[in-house]
Parts: C-alpha cells; structure tokens; sequence
C-alpha cells in the first residue's frame, strides 16, 4: 500500500487548518454582516423623520406617537399604543407592502381587503320633469320638438363649438373597456362582490344605494344657497354618474342590484328649484361609453370624460369649450386606484390603468392652502410619472385640499367661477382654467369658511355643485356640505 511522506502529511494537517480558519472565518464576517444590518435597520427605524405619516397604498393617516398620561402608562397603554405606531409607521411600509402583494400573487396567494357592504337602496320616485330645463333653451331656437328631446340636445356635438377630443391615443379598446349595448341575449359576466365594489374580470364597479331622505336633503342644500345667492351668483349643479352605470356591459349591470342612477339624478333635479341651473351628463356620458372616460381600478373619472362635462357645461352658460386639442396631452404611465387599494384584487393590480391628462395652454399655475393653512403655489396638473402607482390622481389640482385658486392671466373681463367638489371635481376644473379669468375651488369636506362669505369677497358671479352620484346618498357628505353651503 502507498503509504504518505511524513512532509505529505504535514502539508495535508495545514490545509485542513486552512479550511478550518477560513469557514470560521468567514462565519464570523456573516455575523458581523448579520448584526450591522440589524443595528442600522433598528437605526433606521427609530430615526422618526423617516417614518411616514400617511400610506398612499392604504390611502389612510397612520398611527401616530401615542401622548403620554400617567393613566395610559399605568394601564399599559401607552407601551401598547408605541408598538401599534412603531409597526404602523416603519419606514418604506408602502413598498414593502406592494413587495408582499407581489410575492403573494407569485405564489397564488390572493387576499383582499373588504371595504364597505351593499345596502339595499330605496324604491326612486318616478317624476314628471320639464325636458327643456335641462337644456340651454338659446340653442334650441328653431329645433323641433324631436330635436330638443330629452338630454339631446347636451349630448349634440353639433351644437358643441370646438368640440374635439380626437388627439387622445387610449381608446376603451385598447386597456379592455369597450362594452356594448345588449338585447338580453347576451350572458352576464361572472363578477366577485367584495363589500361595496363589485370586480368582474380586470375591471372594479361600485355600487350605488339611492337613499331618498339623503337626497332630498342634497337637493335642499343646493336650493338654499341658491336662494342665498339670488341677485348675487347662478347656482349650477352637475351629478356625476359613476361608472357601474355607464360603462359595465348592460348585461352584467342588469344582473346586479345597484339603484338606477339615471333615475336618481333624475329624482334630484326634479326636486331642485327653477333657479338652479342642472347640467345633466348622464346621457352624454353613456353615448361615449366605448371610450377611455373611467378608470378601470378607480373609482373616478378619466380626464377624457371629465372634458365631456366640461363641454356641456360651457354649451350651458353660453361660453364655447376650448377643444381638447388646445392642451398638452400629459401621460404619466401606469396608475391603479382606490378599487385596488381597497379590495387588493390582483386582476385589477394586474392590469393596470393608464394615467393620462391635459395641461392648459394658457397656465399652469394655480394656488391651495395647504395642512399648515398656508397659502402654497402649485401645478394645475402635474407631472407625476415617477410618483408610487397608487397616488396619480393627485397630479390634478394638487389633490383634495380645502381651498385653491387659480387665475388665468389671458383673460380680463372679471369672469369668475366658484367649484364646490369632492374628489371627482379635480378632473373637471383644469379643463375651466380656459374660460374664466378666475377660478376658486374648495373642497366642502376640508373647507372651514362659508359659500356665502368667499362669494361676497371676491364678487363670484357662478357657482357649480360637482358630485359624484354616491356623495348625493351619502350623510355625511351632505354634512359637510349643508356646514359650507351657508
């Protein structure tokens, strides 16, 4: 047998002592490597000015460091309520959630977050409306009877000058939207409901509860200003239907229990008075059902369909819309909306929509009040291509702020408008910036002064109601607004 040199053997007992120095060795810089992580993550972590204060993924305020009290720390409390803001506020939460999702849906883990129930709704009276107070009547001049039909005459592009929306390059078709008008033959899509959002395939829908006292106080607070504002300013009221109503396919929409919501704009406007101008969108929106005018994972509008109400509002005070071909087309690439961050159905994080919209030719500029009630300057649309998927609504009007202001500086006869909006508003007032020499809008739900006073200070000559359909059944927005509208 070959037997090893006593040298060999030497060289081997040192290669073995080799290997052994450098695998501890190296499991000794893994240490060092695992306790440097921990030390700068719990570094990291405890270093508050990076903690978020409000999750654009959740769209909620998060918790906030607890104030102490010799109760709450007797109790246990205090130690209790630091964990929950600890946990709460770790800075990238938002990321590192969107990370999960992603690994979950890998994976084929689903699961959603469940937001809101369906409620029954109340029967809608059936009313008897005067067609023509819907309608411009100076356009009607010389229009038969058949011509002035009912919602034809605002949903008439002829009628419209400049009315030109052909420079978009989305159509419905495009991202899956097209839907089409049914005979009953065709089956209805098997769709989830997932508390108040109903999702059938890549798309979220939100159902709508008519409640008839909630309206009829929304109807009432639009009739009061407008008494308070006689001699002073003309009230407008635009219902902006959502998109369960206009573009799910018939079929489907027929299949499921939401109020009618034509019917219920209907209902309203019945109750509002003669003095209030209505600027009923409703069919106008339906004849352009094919096209890009709602998002898919959001709850809102488009800027496409918000141009659309903007048209039939000028048409309605007699002023010409600038054709959509006058603003600078803005794409800000991919967006998913509140459909998804309240349901986290992953057909919809999927597929997501595309954030388009339209700067004004005349400015950019405008001003909002912001948390710290300051006066702050600001885009009128922004640029929000880089910005977390979640959040590209806000590239208009600066988000939801309680007060902003906007003056175009080509325009010098006075004209003025006042908006009164929740969210669906911002869409619409960039689009108003073209023909008003001044523009003030204020969020009811944010806003702390009254209608009546900022009327009164700057000489408002019009004032415009923008809703969604929900708002107008939902208490608490009427609130706000019966707290503003004095």
């Amino acid at each position: 047998m070959f037997m090893k040199s006593n040298s060999e053997s030497r060289i081997d007992k040192t290669s073995a002592k080799y290997r052994e120095f450098i695998i501890k060795k190296a499991a000794i810089v893994k240490i060092i490597v695992f306790l440097c992580m921990i030390v700068i993550g719990a570094t990291i972590s405890l270093m508050i000015p990076l903690r978020p204060t409000e999750s654009i993924t959740e769209r909620r305020t998060l918790s906030k460091f607890p104030k102490f009290t010799m109760e709450s720390f007797l109790s246990g409390e205090y130690f209790a309520s630091i964990d929950t803001w600890f946990s709460d506020t770790f800075p990238g939460r938002d990321g590192l959630i969107v990370c999960s999702e992603v690994l979950n849906n890998t994976y084929g883990f689903h699961t959603n977050s469940i937001h809101g129930e369906i409620v029954k709704g109340d029967d809608i009276p059936d009313v008897d409306i005067d067609e023509m107070d819907f309608v411009n009547k100076n356009l009607v001049d010389g229009l038969d009877e058949t011509e002035v039909a009912y919602g034809e005459v605002m949903a008439d592009q002829s009628l419209i000058a400049n009315y030109s929306y052909k420079n978009t390059n989305i159509s419905a078709s495009d991202i899956g939207m097209e839907v089409e008008d049914t005979d009953g033959s065709t089956a209805a899509k098997a769709g989830e409901s997932l508390g108040s959002i109903f999702v059938v395939e890549n798309s979220g829908y939100n159902y709508f509860t008519f409640l008839q006292s909630e309206s009829d106080r929304y109807a009432s607070v639009v009739n009061n200003l407008a008494s308070n504002l006689e001699g002073r300013a003309r009230v407008y009221d635009m219902i902006v239907p959502t998109s369960i109503d206009i573009v799910l396919d018939d079929a489907t929409r027929n299949s499921i229990s939401s109020s009618n919501q034509k019917k219920a704009i209907l209902y309203m406007f019945s109750k509002m008075n003669s003095n209030v101008g209505k600027c009923y969108i409703y069919d106008l929106l339906k004849e352009h059902r094919n096209e890009y005018i709602y998002f898919r994972t959001d709850h809102h509008w488009t800027s496409l369909g918000a141009y659309y109400a903007y048209s039939a509002f000028m048409t309605q005070i007699n002023k010409a819309p600038a054709s959509l071909d006058s603003f600078t087309m803005l794409d800000c690439g991919n967006f998913v909306g509140s459909f998804y961050t309240q349901t986290r159905a992953s057909s919809l994080y999927s597929s997501p929509d595309s954030f388009v919209t339209y700067v004004p030719s005349s400015t950019n500029k405008m001003q909002f009040v912001n948390s710290d009630n300051v006066l702050t300057d600001y885009n009128i649309v922004t640029d929000v291509t880089g910005w977390n998927i979640t959040s590209k609504y806000s590239a208009l009007i600066g988000g939801d702020n309680s007060y902003s202001t906007i003056t175009n500086p080509n325009i010098n006869d006075g004209s003025s408008i006042l908006v009164i909006k929740e969210s669906f508003g911002n869409a619409l007032v960039p689009f108003l910036t073209e023909n008003f020499q001044n523009i003030y809008v204020i969020d009811y739900r944010y806003y702390d002064g009254t209608v009546s006073d900022l009327v009164s200070q700057y000489n408002i000559q019009n004032v415009l109601f923008i809703n969604n359909a929900t708002a107008t059944s939902t208490s608490a927005r009427i609130d706000e607004l019966s707290r503003v509208c004095q």
